[in-house]
């Protein structure tokens, strides 16, 4: 069973732990956006390292995800999380851009990691004391979602480290 199509477009009531996330993932994006705006001029593009090919690899699968997430949110007719949608990609496209350039200091995504980590914990706490559901799931299943894409991120940051 599926969540029912709005008839019109909306805005939907977040809460602190909602607005709490939503301002720790704009500064990742941000620093997606600055690390996009460093790559110009880009000089050479390549990895280097395999460590630095597989954080691509896996920023890469997360920014499917991100884009994912952009059709939902059309989908659902919500304004703030289709603005907050559409910037997300942004800042996901931005850093995987920067991320083929070798020159690219770890230190900002890190940044982004970090703060969408930060981001992804805030989600948890919200998705526990509210019981929020989308998309025909469940909370355990809402749960678990946010949890592997929590440790994807977490992922990322260990392999930018190194």
């Amino acid at each position: 069973m599926s969540d029912p199509v709005p008839s019109s477009w909306h805005t939907s009531k977040w809460g602190n732990l909602g607005w709490a996330e939503t301002v720790a993932k704009l500064v990742a994006i941000v620093a997606g956006l600055f690390a996009f705006a460093l790559s110009f001029p880009g000089g050479g593009i390549g990895f280097g390292l395999n460590v630095r090919l597989a954080a691509f690899l896996v920023f890469a699968f997360l920014s499917v995800g991100a884009f994912m997430q952009l059709t939902i949110r059309l989908k659902q007719r919500e304004i703030v999380s289709l603005v907050f949608a559409v910037v997300n990609l942004l800042g996901h496209l931005g850093l995987l851009y920067a991320l083929l350039h070798p020159s690219l200091p770890p230190t900002i995504p890190l940044v982004f990691a970090a703060f969408w980590v930060l981001g992804q914990l805030i989600k948890l706490q919200f998705l526990r004391t509210t019981g929020f559901t989308e998309q025909g799931s469940d909370s355990a299943g809402m749960l678990k979602f946010a949890a592997v894409q929590t440790s994807l991120y977490v992922l990322f940051a260990v392999l930018v480290i190194f």
